[in-house]
């Protein structure tokens, strides 16, 4: 194809789209609202995926020595489990300052009979893949010097079953909310180009090849779909903001709860997706009114 004949397409489109000004605005205002709907629910599914995953991260294992052990066999069984497989960080807690912390919350703890410091040595064993939690606890339990290790299995296990459950239902959500837009968006640019049947036909009748009408309407598609991700961008960025700082607010945990996408990320993810099915949307539309 000629440059000529390129630079005639592309300015065909625009031109189209000039003309047809309120018809391509309410093309546009569907393509915005769809993909500002989809883009909401994947960031809110991915703030709660991501939410539920730090939480996993947190867990850690507690680890009491027994009460015969003292700091240097705690430094010992602290270097043994720095070297298994998945652990990511072993702190050992400062007895002394348990024990002033344990004074301060109980002051008559003297008059108890009980003057010096009777709290076992303790650590905190924080592992780098959290489905390892209950085996690296199970190979704790089992060294020389360790009285008792609590890991919080049940809960472990409940936050992890919910995490998954939030997952499996973020991916199923997100799929059909994807389909969904897809025909609302095809269907908003069906109906623009139906408003334009007449001047289509009219260019098949002087001649114009089903190639010459179709490259400026799948050009004008995929400017509907551009357009319109940049409008449920701006939507998203501002009421995701204010989002955060209201929830903020009222519940500092959550609002401290990312989805992980970077704004460009997402402009990126939204151009892509609105250009791909504005594009898919007329080539499929068009082909209806070229085949009658």
């Amino acid at each position: 194809m000629k440059l000529r004949n390129v630079e005639f397409i592309i300015q065909e489109s625009f031109t189209g789209i000039w003309r047809n000004g309120l018809m391509a605005f309410a093309s546009i205002s569907t393509i915005a609202l769809s993909l500002g709907v989809l883009g909401a629910f994947v960031m809110a599914a991915l703030g709660a995926t991501h939410f539920a995953r730090t939480q996993i991260g947190q867990f850690q294992i507690a680890v009491f020595m027994r009460g015969e052990a003292n700091r240097s066999r705690t430094d010992d069984v602290a270097s043994q489990i720095r070297k298994m497989t998945g652990v990511g960080s072993v702190e050992v807690r400062d007895r002394d300052q348990e024990w002033l912390d344990f004074k301060r919350q109980h002051p008559n703890i003297d008059s108890a009979g009980l003057p010096t410091n009777v709290l076992p040595y303790a650590m905190d064993v924080k592992v780098s893949d959290p489905n390892k939690l209950p085996t690296i606890a199970s190979k704790v339990r089992v060294l020389g010097g360790v009285d008792t290790v609590i890991e919080g299995r049940e809960t472990f296990h409940r936050v992890m079953a919910v995490a998954k459950v939030v997952s499996i239902v973020s991916v199923a959500g997100a799929i059909m909310l994807l389909v969904t837009t897809a025909f609302i968006i095809s269907n908003a640019i069906r109906l623009t180009l139906y408003a334009r049947r007449r001047e289509i036909r009219i260019m098949q009748l002087v001649g114009a090849t089903n190639r010459f009408i179709r490259l400026p309407l799948f050009i004008e598609g995929i400017v509907f779909g551009t357009a319109g991700a940049l409008v449920a961008w701006c939507l998203l960025r501002l009421g995701s903001m204010y989002l955060a700082h209201a929830v903020e607010r009222i519940t500092p945990l959550l609002g401290r709860a990312s989805s992980g996408v970077e704004p460009s990320a997402l402009a990126v993810y939204l151009v892509i997706t609105g250009a791909a099915i504005g594009a898919v949307g007329s080539m499929v539309s068009i082909r209806r009114f070229l085949t009658d």
